[in-house]
């Protein structure tokens, strides 16, 4: 087994998205070492917010190759979204005095993809049974006909 897939079994993520990991932890830190980690961490979350919005654009496209670009973006706005979803706490931590708005907003950041992922379910067809089928045998379909 090569390097970077011990890598990814080992912490779910390829290696490309630890670095990327990487560099924000070090954006960040260079942004409170110079005392504009405000300005850091909304550059930080408009750029998470354009990389959603060309995720969107990217998926819908009539070329594979670019559905194929928007589904690594997409892979790329998952794993970055708790660290987004926190900077933006942070963030309103600054704006909002009120602990019970704060813990409200912040519920409703983190928990709020879940909860709509759960109850917007996509229409799809009746599942079939996971057993044999109804007209013949599984194994061999053409002993029955």
């Amino acid at each position: 087994m090569k390097w970077q897939q011990r890598v990814r079994v080992a912490t779910g993520l390829s290696c490309w998205q630890i670095m990327l990991h990487m560099l924000i932890v070090a954006v960040l830190v260079m942004g409170w070492m110079s005392g504009v980690l405000v300005r850091v961490g909304l550059g930080l979350c408009v750029l998470y917010g354009v990389t959603v919005l060309l995720m969107l654009f990217l998926q819908r496209h009539h070329d594979a190759r670019w559905r194929e670009a928007g589904d690594v973006l997409e892979e790329l706005t998952t794993t970055w979204y708790f660290g987004a979803s926190l900077i933006v706490i942070w963030l309103l931590s600054r704006v909002l005095q009120n602990n019970v708005l704060l813990a409200l907003a912040g519920m409703a950041i983190l928990a709020g993809p879940a909860v709509v992922s759960l109850l917007t379910k996509e229409r799809k067809l009746p599942a079939k049974s996971f057993g044999l089928p109804q007209s013949g045998n599984a194994a061999n379909p053409r002993e029955h006909r």
